[in-house]
């Protein structure tokens, strides 16, 4: 049997899992929703000894959705196929028809729309085999899953089986329909298009490859679906110029090889070929040599994140937490345990953070650095956490159960432990709102590499956020400036429960702007039921109660809260029609500042409109949840030098609103390879392309600076 201790604790972790579990849950369904837009059937097309049984997926979708290619672009997921079949039989690779182009706030995708037909072969799995797929071998099943989009991305799935018989004529009709725009392998030197060469090259603005064609059907280019790489090409750059197409780099790697279909105004043809003038091994190198840098930004960036205006409320705690422990050997033993333990709750909970933006953005949604602020379930959720962390400073409630013994000593009880966990959670929730130096980067480079490279940059920030605590609790002579542990550690325990009252206000802040007053009503009724509980558990639950008491009532107050919780919780509804609301008052008006400086409010339609009159546009990126936001609205946007440049008569001044989700946002700050807020970014008359990214923190004579340069 396992230990008393680990089974407390593990009781007590598996609860902090099932409360978060149900937060992100509600506000994933408060962000994208829950409804049937996709329908799919089998049907058979041929069955033949020779080639096997030839079965058709059709997809439709209602319109305005559309469902994703084997290659989905720059975000979603490709329909997928996994069969069950009869012994001695196996399906073929599942055969794609060219797919279309979609062009969204930034964001290119490859898919389909309206309906598609799959073509998936079953033959034999012997090679010399010769038998079709017998009567007797049916019902054959699949399931098929796809992520299918229109302003939300919502992942779908359907079990169907496939009956013997060929399908009625007009299936039939359909199917040759999409079978003729399978794409096929590229003819010989004497067919209609050929490859005459694949290159890489380079010019002032960007780097490229190069792909040009030969034959009758080069003159029909239409456009290029690439299938490999998957990352590192510029998607919505490609372009097809008489017979070459031009694919740009997003990244400093070349890959060795390209392959894709090429669609013509008659055909499309399968294109393979190794990339020239430039050699596999230094493409590597360069590509290794980012990540390296980018991680040292990462590491660096996740020191800073401990002084940024987001988590300056708890830094309070963390240093008390290393004053706790006494001067003995125990004490100095059960102070380094402690440190480890924050240490695991930061590196949680970046793990938590790197799962759900590789889920999210496997599902196609646009997401960045802070992503989880956007959804009013999460800041109520938030809240709640912040706010009886705040009562347990009070004293309301404490926890008294030894979790370790023996060479660390008595010292470091439940309470202690459970506080260490939690206050690395707590830090890492609160540092996720703003970014900080090198961190904007770093994070802008690793939301567009694969998935592991996103676990291993969230990681690599985790480590450095965690690092100066436990290098100070392992040199606790480092801390000999600080008082001697005394009364005023209880008083200041206490005031630091004032503080986070504090931050309750400002997340309370955030969710009026998102939800409205219904909002701010659910979270204090929230909030009263948190404070009734954790005081009924402090009085029922606490010092010299029962292991089974405490298991006992501690599972109903958990449940209550829970239960509390998700009846309170804003719904999809009461945001929308907020926002809604706030968007015919404030979304073509503009907003003054108290220096008189007027705002745009960004929309693509308004930049576009900007950059075609050859204004100069200063973009500011912020949300209501960015504490460094608005720390530099004070310092430096309100500069009297700063108002005046912005107001002069060929520069606007566009603020980009991020607080709640907003596609277009999202997709504009990867473009300039930034994943969070803040971002200041001043675009030069116009030309994009020349644009000026400000880092994460900027001066008043930084700011002019770039102005000036623009203008020049």
């Amino acid at each position: 049997m396992l230990p008393m201790i680990m089974r407390r604790t593990i009781f007590l972790f598996v609860y902090l899992l099932l409360f978060v579990s149900a937060a992100f849950s509600t506000a994933y369904a408060s962000l994208f929703g829950d409804q049937k837009n996709v329908t799919a059937d089998l049907f058979v097309v041929e069955n033949t000894a020779a080639e096997g049984l030839l079965a058709a997926v059709h997809i439709k979708m209602e319109p305005g959705w559309h469902v994703y290619w084997e290659n989905p672009g720059e975000a979603g997921m490709p329909v997928e196929v996994a069969w069950e079949l009869p012994d001695g039989f196996r399906a073929l690779p599942l055969e794609f028809p060219v797919p279309e182009r979609f062009d969204s706030g930034g964001v290119t995708g490859f898919g389909y729309k309206d309906e598609v037909v799959l073509f998936s072969r079953i033959v034999p799995d012997g090679v010399r085999d010769d038998r079709s797929v017998a009567a007797g071998d049916f019902p054959l099943k699949a399931k098929i899953s796809w992520l299918s989009c229109k302003e939300v991305c919502i992942p779908g799935s359907a079990s169907l089986v496939l009956k013997p018989g060929k399908a009625g004529a007009a299936l039939q009709e359909l199917a040759d329909t999409f079978r003729s725009r399978i794409p096929r392998f590229m003819p010989g030197s004497e067919g209609d298009l050929t490859v005459e060469r694949i290159a890489q090259g380079e010019d002032d603005k960007s780097r490229y490859i190069g792909m040009v064609f030969s034959g009758s059907a080069s003159a029909g280019l239409k456009d290029f679906f690439p299938l490999f790489p998957r990352k590192g090409l510029d998607l919505s750059g490609i372009t097809v110029v008489g017979n070459s197409v031009i694919v740009p780099l997003s990244g400093d790697a070349v890959p060795e090889t390209i392959r894709g279909i090429i669609a013509t105004s008659a055909e499309a043809y399968v294109v393979e070929g190794d990339v020239g003038s430039l050699s596999g091994s230094e493409g590597v190198d360069s590509a290794s040599g980012s990540l390296s840098l980018m991680l040292v930004f990462a590491f660096f960036g996740g020191m800073l994140l401990n002084i940024m205006p987001c988590v300056l409320p708890v830094l309070g705690l963390k240093v008390f937490s290393l004053l706790g422990p006494d001067a003995s050997e125990s004490g100095r033993k059960t102070g380094r345990f402690l440190s480890l333990v924050f240490a695991a709750g930061v590196l949680f909970s970046f793990w938590i953070l790197a799962g759900f933006v590789w889920a999210l953005q496997g599902m196609g949604a646009q997401i960045g650095w802070g992503f989880q602020f956007q959804s009013p379930a999460f800041v109520m959720f938030i809240a709640a956490v912040v706010f009886a962390f705040g009562l347990n400073l009070f004293g309301l409630f404490e926890f008294g159960t030894p979790v370790v013994s023996g060479k660390i000593g008595k010292t470091a009880t439940h309470h202690d432990s459970l506080g260490a966990f939690v206050s690395g959670v707590l830090a890492t929730t609160l540092a996720t709102p703003c970014t900080a130096p090198f961190l904007g980067t770093a994070l802008g480079f690793a939301f567009a590499q694969p998935s592991w490279v996103v676990f291993l940059f969230f990681t690599v920030i985790a480590v450095g956020m965690a690092f100066p605590y436990v290098m100070l609790a392992w040199h606790p002579s480092w801390l000999k400036f600080l008082p001697k542990p005394g009364h005023w550690m209880y008083i200041f325990k206490q005031l630091m429960g004032f503080v986070l009252v504090g931050v309750v206000v400002w997340l309370a802040s955030i969710l009026n702007a998102q939800s409205g007053g219904d909002g701010i009503l659910r979270l204090f009724v929230l909030l009263l039921a948190v404070a009734f509980v954790f005081w009924f558990l402090g009085n029922l639950a606490g010092h010299g109660a029962s292991f089974t008491k405490k298991l006992l009532t501690w599972g109903a107050g958990l449940a209550v809260l829970a239960g509390a919780y998700l009846y309170l919780v804003p719904g999809s509804e009461t945001a929308e029609t907020n926002n809604a609301e706030a968007g015919n008052t404030e979304r073509f008006s503009g907003t003054a500042d108290n220096g008189g400086s007027l705002w745009q409010d960004f929309s693509p339609d308004l930049l576009d409109s900007l950059l075609q009159e050859k204004k100069t546009v200063f973009l500011e990126f912020t949300a209501d949840w960015c504490l460094t936001c608005k720390v530099l609205e004070a310092s430096v946007l309100s500069n009297q030098s700063v108002l005046n440049a912005l107001q002069q008569p060929d520069v606007v001044a566009v603020r980009a609103d991020w607080t709640t989700r907003n596609d277009a946002v999202t997709a504009l700050l990867k473009r300039f390879g930034r994943s969070g807020v803040p971002l200041f970014v001043v675009v030069p008359r116009g030309d994009l392309e020349q644009a000026i990214v400000l880092p994460e923190v900027v001066t008043v004579e930084m700011l002019l600076s770039a102005l000036r340069e623009a203008q020049a």
